[in-house]
């Protein structure tokens, strides 16, 4: 896999995009190519930003617990079956302080995985968190072309799922 490195400025983080598993202790946040009949499920926010979903751990939490709750907040996805994780974006925070008191620092880490389920209602939109819009299911080639633009490496872990023919477990 060719790597290369770029400033998510929005994180305060240079990361790179790697199919090496990092720590789970450095994995600050889980995302998700969440996959129905049909396609796979993508979110917008009322602004009509795009974006897989996922999102911070929170204290103490396990990767498979925080992949199912961010899933069920933000695309209102039941999981059928437990995530293959593929993928992660690693990185080195330039920020002074960790992003919450006990998130890794400033070693950090985006795991991707890829996990089948159903839609089985509306996002729950807990109170503080991102205020989801809309859930759509789209084929993987037209929800890469409407995430392409969006950054924060949506579309480089699409793609990179896409090319690996079936996804994989590492």
């Amino acid at each position: 896999m060719r790597e290369h490195l770029e400033d998510w400025e929005w994180a305060q983080t240079i990361v790179r995009f790697t199919d090496q598993r990092p720590p789970d202790e450095v994995v600050q946040s889980v995302r998700a190519i969440p996959l129905v009949e049909g396609g796979v499920v993508v979110c917008r926010l009322s602004d009509g930003a795009a974006f897989l979903p996922g999102g911070t751990r929170e204290e103490g939490e396990p990767l498979e617990a925080c992949m199912r709750r961010e899933l069920a907040e933000e695309a209102g996805f039941l999981m059928a079956g437990r995530p293959r994780w593929f993928a992660a974006h690693s990185g080195l925070s330039y920020n002074r302080v960790p992003y919450r008191p006990y998130a890794p620092f400033p070693l950090k880490a985006w795991l991707w995985g890829v996990v089948e389920g159903h839609l089985a209602g509306p996002p729950t939109n807990p109170v503080g968190a991102e205020q989801v819009a809309s859930v759509s299911v789209l084929r993987p080639e037209a929800a890469l072309d409407l995430l392409e633009s969006e950054g924060r490496g949506y579309a480089t872990a699409l793609r990179y799922w896409m090319n690996l023919g079936a996804p994989i477990e590492f």
